[in-house]
């Protein structure tokens, strides 16, 4: 902003800004928070009702503008961020690969390998456990006739006359402490839930607007109002006209597994 300043007057004639006011000072504080005008124009004390115009009017006042611009670089500096810093970050998260995190798999059934397809137990211990289970009920004692070594990572046997190579459906989540730095990237933590493990990752379809339109993805259409005796407003709206590839949901809810499923 200064520079434009000295090409116009000299690097000797540069006339100094005016003094800003409190509240000016205030604008420009409150602006720095989250870069929303019209809400700074507010926290400010300024009108809600012409916050909006306010803001405007504010931010195009050259001082204001200046240092705005002055107190961004050396936030940036201090962070040691940069436009090119972030627009790597969003390209990261939008071509990282959900699967990296969780993944939906089918495994074979309990039948599957077990010996003339009868049902196969995991190790004796757990039939053991069967055992003792159904006698303090006075039920049938369980058979272990198809045998032990039962593993549900194990494709399913097409063949299998309980599930019809059809399995059974879990969902593998990753080790956070060895994820590629992609999937890093996209990993926002992790919490337990009533139904289960959730997974929060960050937003693909923000991280691709950013990019679509840093790079001129984007279509604009203009929405003309008014009459022939008064002046036109224009509405400017933004609409992005590339369709990204469908990705996977953004979170992932699945029950955690007990002990004797599968």
């Amino acid at each position: 902003m200064l520079h434009i300043l000295h090409h116009i007057y000299g690097a000797q004639d540069v006339p100094k800004p005016p003094k800003l006011t409190k509240r000016q000072e205030l604008f420009i504080s409150e602006f720095l928070v989250d870069l929303n005008g019209t809400q700074a124009a507010i926290r400010a004390g300024f009108s809600e009702r012409t916050a909006n115009e306010q803001s405007v009017r504010l931010l195009a006042n050259v001082s204001i503008a200046a240092q705005i611009a002055e107190k961004l670089k050396d936030r940036h500096e201090r962070l040691g961020i940069d436009a090119d810093a972030l627009l790597k970050r969003a390209e990261t998260i939008l071509t990282a690969d959900h699967r990296e995190l969780s993944e939906h798999h089918v495994g074979s059934c309990r039948y599957c390998y077990g010996l003339d397809h009868d049902y196969q137990w995991k190790t004796q211990r757990e039939w053991m456990a069967a055992v003792e289970a159904a006698e303090a009920k006075k039920k049938k004692r369980p058979d272990c006739e198809g045998g032990f070594g039962y593993d549900l990572t194990k494709r399913p046997h097409p063949r299998c006359p309980e599930c019809n190579g059809l399995g059974i459906p879990y969902v593998r989540f990753a080790d956070t402490r060895t994820l590629s730095p992609q999937a890093a990237t996209l990993y926002e933590g992790v919490k337990q839930t009533k139904d289960g493990i959730e997974i929060k990752t960050a937003d693909k379809q923000k991280a691709f607007d950013l990019l679509a339109n840093h790079k001129g993805l984007m279509a604009k259409t203009h929405k003309i109002e008014g009459d022939p005796n008064k002046p036109i407003n224009h509405t400017i709206k933004a609409k992005v006209v590339l369709v990204p590839v469908k990705q996977p949901a953004e979170t992932s809810v699945k029950p955690m597994p007990k002990a004797g499923d599968a």
